[in-house]
């Protein structure tokens, strides 16, 4: 393939820290290349690799760049993105892993633009980071872990994760384009209080707005509404065409609410500032 991307996305949280970690592989036409990029609350950091120090073992979801490695069991870093230095070492437990594949019978269909993962809904972090002269400490913290590969992020979604108390969503929505046509396709998962209630197109979920900071689902007498309540977005690199030119805007630690019900019950209502929020409504 002339076009390709493959990345993770890990997301940690403590009650007063968050980042996140986008390793990636990157193939277009013009340029063949790997990267690292890091985003706080305070800034964003990406440090680009040439292809040959990529390796990765898909089965053991095992990923190194360089120096850099990358698991389930835990992320080490060692980057330099200008005058800055960016050292950390971190420890996962307990993931908490989708009953099976978020895509559903979608995962078989062949040359889809962009297709999703998630490895962990929630489990436990140890570490710390070091940016500069700053240690971002994660004793104890909750993490996140998710994938997308493809040839380019979608032109219009949404995507949502936080974690609870009681448990934790991530949810998504975008223009899926096959064969010439389109169509808006959501998935997501809620995990409360034990027990996992999965919103999909496949199984017969609907879009009823998605907007700018703005995504309702309904499906099957639910309906889950979220909603970006301050956005304090960075910039960061995404892919098109299999380069990473692209710039879409991420809020890693933002104000947002949440809300299920289940024929017109609330089943939920939350409120969080530490909530992860993407968007992007790109016109061709």
């Amino acid at each position: 393939m002339n076009k390709f991307f493959y990345g993770w996305y890990f997301r940690c949280q403590s009650g007063t820290e968050t980042v996140a970690v986008i390793p990636a592989v990157h193939i277009s036409n013009q340029k063949r290349s790997c990267s690292v990029q890091v985003i706080t609350e305070k800034g964003t950091w990406n440090v680009e690799f040439p292809i040959h120090q990529f390796r990765i073992n898909r089965k053991k979801l095992i990923m190194k760049i360089g120096e850099n490695v990358f698991s389930k069991k835990g992320m080490y870093l060692n980057l330099k993105d200008g005058d800055t230095r960016i050292r950390g070492v971190f420890q996962f437990h307990g993931f908490v892993k989708p009953k099976y594949d978020i895509m559903g019978p979608f995962r078989h269909i062949p040359m889809m633009e962009c297709r999703h993962a998630v490895y962990s809904l929630q489990h436990l972090v140890n570490g710390h980071l070091w940016i500069g002269s700053k240690k971002l400490d994660m004793e104890n913290a909750k993490g996140y872990m998710e994938g997308d590969s493809g040839v380019s992020f979608p032109d219009k979604y949404v995507w949502t994760q936080s974690f609870f108390e009681e448990g934790c969503i991530v949810l998504a929505a975008a223009t899926v384009p096959i064969g010439g046509l389109s169509f808006t396709g959501t998935i997501g998962i809620v995990h409360w209080k034990g027990r996992e209630y999965r919103f999909a197109t496949y199984l017969g979920a609907a879009v009823t707005k998605m907007e700018k900071g703005e995504l309702f689902v309904r499906q099957r007498g639910y309906e889950l509404k979220v909603k970006l309540l301050d956005d304090k977005a960075y910039a960061l690199r995404a892919p098109d065409e299999g380069n990473m030119t692209r710039r879409i805007l991420e809020n890693v630690c933002c104000y947002a609410s949440y809300s299920m019900t289940y024929k017109g019950k609330l089943v939920f209502e939350k409120k969080t500032k530490k909530a992860a929020f993407e968007y992007e409504m790109k016109k061709r």
